[in-house]
């Protein structure tokens, strides 16, 4: 295998899903989440002292193999923006498409797999022209020189980058050596003293206006209600089910909000106000 060459593929195959699903903001944010609904069926669910940020399952659905994710909302909103993507990617068959253009010949193994994903969401989230565009613009606007660069200033800029993006700091710290702006050995310093730097990332998030670490705690999976209401009109579903369902998503009763209301449809046909 030669992961160089597989690397080589992520932005072709980056470039061709751009295309075919209109995705015209190279900076994605928490935009991802409206991406991956519209390829599959999300659950957002909180999970407390779960390792897992999300995962990616296929289920048979009335004789028909359809996609599931579910991201874990107990995570940091910049911790579900990376599983959102990276989740996006096996919904898409990315590893098997950058394993096909690079050309092996082998099977392609899970732990491959996991590493080719994890790259195309950081390509993805992070694109490479935009990502250093934006630290050199960072850098300049601090004015700081990069001859005589400070620890606690180049994460400065890091979490800089963590808010412009809205990914955690390991995404940036593996992002800014990929993307060759630091060293890889300096990549790996970094990783090695997470311990003394962590405190700084916390301390420099704290100082902006960012919703990095917020927990959503969300619990929904998007078009449940209407998909309740069908039900319970239908008798698909028994009344147990349907609470119960309710009541593990915090469903809101929206009851005794039924009045009639009239709208112009000549205004409405035309645009009008």
């Amino acid at each position: 295998m030669n992961w160089e060459k597989l690397v080589e593929q992520i932005p072709t195959v980056i470039e061709k899903v751009r295309t075919d699903y209109v995705l015209n903001n190279m900076i994605i944010k928490d935009d991802i989440f409206g991406i991956l609904e519209k390829h599959c069926t999300v659950v957002y669910y909180p999970i407390e002292n779960e390792i897992n940020c999300g995962f990616h399952t296929k289920r048979f659905v009335k004789d028909k193999l359809e996609d599931f994710v579910y991201i874990n909302t107990a995570k940091t909103i910049a911790e579900q923006v990376f599983a959102a993507a990276h989740e996006l990617g096996h919904v898409w068959g990315v590893a098997t498409q950058v394993w096909e253009l690079a050309g092996e010949q082998s099977t392609l193994e899970s732990r491959t797999e996991e590493r080719i994903i994890n790259r195309f969401a950081a390509e993805l989230l992070m694109p490479t022209k935009e990502f250093r565009k934006t630290f050199w613009a960072h850098m300049e606007k601090l004015e700081l020189d990069t001859n005589k660069l400070r620890l606690v200033d180049l994460i400065r800029v890091m979490v800089l980058q963590m808010n412009d993006y809205m990914v955690p700091y390991e995404s940036v710290r593996r992002r800014v050596v990929e993307t060759k702006i630091i060293t890889q050995e300096l990549g790996e310093a970094l990783l090695k003293n997470a311990e003394d730097i962590l405190p700084l990332v916390n301390a420099f998030s704290k100082d902006q206006n960012t919703m990095l670490d917020r927990v959503t705690e969300k619990k929904t999976i998007p078009g449940l209600r209407n998909l309740l209401e069908t039900a319970e009109k239908s008798g698909e579903l028994s009344i147990y089910t349907i609470n119960k369902i309710k009541r593990d998503f915090d469903i809101d009763d929206i009851s005794g909000t039924e009045d009639i209301v009239e709208i112009s449809i000549e205004g409405a046909k035309r645009g009008e106000n």
